[in-house]
């Protein structure tokens, strides 16, 4: 019996195909951030619902997230902080692409389970209809709009700020050197969320992330809200995208410029020709460490072998009672 269900699971395993657990990886990761967070979009929406409840919800449920697909992927779940890395050197221009189509899929799906899991809600909340705009708009449970008040460029410059701090706080808490345990990033990188939130949640919805948005624009253009939900509010819609793009690059070259460019070793990247010909040799046993490696977005050691000791001379040994002593033949 155990051999028969090992035999089916064995079927199901991944082991060798590294890409596609990558892309496996940031799917659910994806999914689950957009499922917890537009269905705490909705909680807050309803009598009684507070709105500093939903942003903690968001913060947990990235940290959540993070921990199903860190130890894969590196738990990009954002298309913006993916092209970062590619940026940085850090991924390569096809796993990126790859990600980014896993990563609007699993927003697309995410908003989905929200909408059947909440239908009552939604429908409670929308009067019946299915309006972007109005009294009974709901379109904005699940993609991003801004504020009245919001001109375009300050929609825009919204963006790029809260994504950039989104970013450049993420390398800060994935920076090697900092020697934070890999346990501890996923709750950093939560808090990093929920900071955001409360510092840049009101103007146009945190989108920071352009799959979080993008995904669930789609799910209700299928919905029933029609073109609407990508045409309200002079085609908002390109801003959720631009921006944290935008945003990310910022981010990640402010940290790069003054702080991982300083300090000692870089953390991602071999820092001497003799240490990037022992990185490129493979070396992984215990040594002297020379730098990490990125590999599909997660990063390991990399280590020089140990130096091998000179071979001692085997002189001759003579005990006496009181003492043993070595004697060199050679002379002197």
């Amino acid at each position: 019996m155990e051999d028969a269900r090992e035999r089916v699971v064995g079927k199901f395993r991944i082991e060798d195909r590294s890409l596609l657990r990558e892309i496996l990886a940031e799917f659910i990761g994806t999914f689950m951030l957009v499922f917890i967070g537009t269905s705490a979009n909705i909680q807050g929406a309803m009598p009684g619902g507070d709105p500093a409840v939903t942003t903690i919800a968001w913060g947990i449920g990235f940290m959540f997230a993070v921990y199903l697909a860190a130890s894969v992927s590196g738990g990009h779940l954002n298309p913006a902080i993916s092209l970062a890395q590619l940026i940085l050197g850090n991924l390569s221009a096809g796993r990126m692409l790859a990600y980014w189509i896993v990563q609007l899929l699993g927003a697309f799906v995410g908003a989905g389970v929200t909408w059947f899991g909440h239908f009552d809600d939604i429908d409670y909340l929308s009067a019946g209809d299915r309006n972007v705009l109005g009294d009974h708009g709901t379109a904005g449970l699940f993609a991003t709009y801004p504020k009245e008040h919001m001109s375009t460029w300050g929609s825009l410059l919204d963006q790029i700020i809260g994504t950039a701090l989104l970013s450049g706080l993420v390398c800060l808490i994935t920076d090697k050197r900092h020697k934070i345990p890999p346990g501890f990033v996923p709750p950093l990188a939560g808090a990093i969320m929920a900071m955001v939130a409360g510092t840049y949640g009101s103007n146009g919805g945190f989108a920071i992330n352009p799959a979080r948005d993008l995904g669930p624009r789609f799910w209700l253009l299928c919905a029933g809200y029609g073109g609407a939900a990508f045409s309200a509010y002079s085609f908002y819609f390109w801003i959720p995208i631009v921006g944290p793009i935008i945003g990310a690059l910022i981010g990640a070259w402010i940290y790069k410029f003054f702080v991982g460019l300083h300090g000692g070793q870089d953390s991602i990247e071999v820092t001497s020709p003799v240490k990037s010909e022992l990185a490129q040799k493979g070396y992984q046993d215990e040594g002297v460490l020379v730098g990490y490696s990125s590999q599909g977005g997660t990063m390991s050691s990399q280590y020089a072998p140990p130096v091998p000791q000179a071979p001692q001379p085997n002189y001759p040994t003579y005990q006496t009672p009181m003492r043993t002593f070595q004697t060199n033949n050679s002379g002197g």
